[in-house]
């Protein structure tokens, strides 16, 4: 190999090192967000104890980012439940920016902490951790396919290259995440999943452009392989 080809492969690399390094450092904030989410929730099925609470109120938050910008509101909900014949109330964790009618009187299923009854958590709250996970997911599939793509360019890219170390990479992680979503619902069917933890929605969001992209790359790459021959 001459020296202006080693010369234009080391430019070509540079590039694709940066994003791939890029890629590593979200990926491993997205396993540690993950492996948070998974154990939290873990714990709230193994050694919680499940019942129902009722709303009784809204504790209202307001805020503002700046003088200039407008005014956020936000509303947590204010949830009473009975523990061992004693009464506790909690308020949730996740805000609202509007409250449906019928919201205050009306039921919903917490956590309760057995050695410690004033600590609990609405059920449906105990899967936020999940949408960051869902972000760096997302964040994490960017940048990996553009520099894995620009790895392969060196060698001549092919779709089935790119589909091997690329896309076909990134929609199995995407299926394997959505699984070991399932650890943190020991008790729970898989189906589970989608409607208690929104993170995995989201990872399913992004696998679908993932394959959305794949199949878009194909077509791409057939038309142009017709067209040379």
């Amino acid at each position: 190999m001459s020296k202006s080809n080693i010369w234009i492969d080391e430019e070509k690399g540079k590039p694709a090192i940066i994003f791939l390094s890029i890629s590593l450092a979200l990926f491993l904030v997205f396993i540690g967000f993950f492996a948070w989410h998974t154990a939290r929730m873990r714990d709230f099925e193994l050694n919680y104890v499940r019942t129902t609470g009722t709303v009784i109120g809204v504790d209202t938050h307001h805020s503002s980012n700046g003088v200039h910008s407008a005014s956020r509101t936000d509303y947590y909900l204010i949830i009473s439940y009975t523990f061992e014949g004693q009464e506790h109330t909690l308020t949730d964790r996740v805000g609202h920016r509007s409250i449906k009618r019928g919201t205050i009187g009306s039921s919903t299923e917490i956590y309760v902490n057995p050695k410690n009854p004033n600590q609990a958590e609405k059920v449906s709250s105990s899967g936020f951790v999940s949408i960051i996970c869902a972000c760096f997911f997302a964040f994490f599939c960017v940048t990996y396919a553009a520099g894995m793509n620009l790895l392969v360019s060196i060698k001549r890219s092919t779709f089935k290259k790119r589909f091997i170390f690329v896309w076909g990479m990134e929609i199995l992680l995407g299926i394997v995440f959505l699984l070991l979503f399932w650890l943190g619902l020991p008790n729970s069917g898989f189906g589970e999943v989608f409607v208690r933890i929104n993170g995995a929605i989201g990872v399913t969001v992004v696998s679908c452009l993932v394959l959305c992209v794949t199949l878009l790359d194909g077509i791409i790459t057939y038309k142009l392989n017709s067209k040379i021959r």
